[in-house]
């Protein structure tokens, strides 16, 4: 082997050894969210990729004002994915003075979910309402990420719609989730969320990606 072709080589072995280490550097997606018109918070989706396992990390908060109410919201959430079955997630949230614990763990069976010290059981094609994933869109139940409540839905394709998002237009994909909860979604080609709209309290709420 001529010391050219070694050189070579070594460039190319350096070149992927970039590319893999750029690859595997995690992804953090920050929302905005809007009450109306008006921010009231931010939501940040931290994806780390390790081979065929996903790592997430969401962190959440909002604080509202409207009249005389005052409202705050915290939420800290992790997940491991090992390609697109949830193996396990944990969440700690704060919903306006009201403390929650919620805990999923893969079993053979399905999940063993534990909500506020409480354990129970959900089935294999149950999955948290966690919006980052285009995966909610395939389950027949979803539950809450903060008090384990489960919840019957159907999903169904609105239409193809151009959203500005980051200052530029993008294709996106409007699904919307109803039954027992809303939610309106927005994904690119990629399956990255772009948007998320729903009602609480009789105010609109959207999530929409920085």
């Amino acid at each position: 082997m001529t010391h050219a072709l070694r050189a070579a080589l070594a460039a190319a072995g350096l070149l992927l050894s970039t590319a893999a280490a750029h690859a595997a550097e995690p992804r953090t997606l920050t929302y905005r969210i809007l009450m109306g018109d008006d921010p009231v918070g931010t939501e940040t989706v931290r994806l780390e990729l390790q081979g065929d396992v996903t790592k997430v990390a969401v962190t959440a908060s909002t604080r509202v004002k409207v009249l005389f109410i005052n409202f705050r919201y915290d939420h800290k959430r992790e997940e491991v994915w090992k390609g697109r079955t949830l193996e396990s997630m944990s969440a700690q949230t704060d919903d306006d003075g009201t403390p929650h614990a919620i805990r999923m763990m893969r079993t053979s069976g399905g999940y063993s979910v534990t909500v506020d010290g409480k354990v129970g059981q959900a089935g294999a094609d149950t999955l948290p309402l966690t919006l980052w994933t285009p995966e909610v869109l395939k389950r027949p139940t979803l539950l809450s990420v903060i008090d384990g409540k489960p919840y019957s839905v159907r999903s169904d394709l609105v239409g193809t719609e151009t959203l500005t998002v980051g200052g530029r237009a993008v294709q996106a994909q409007h699904h919307r989730i109803s039954g027992d909860v809303e939610r309106d979604l927005w994904f690119d080609a990629q399956g990255t969320l772009l948007k998320t709209r729903f009602k609480r309290s009789g105010y609109d709420v959207t999530y929409i990606l920085d």
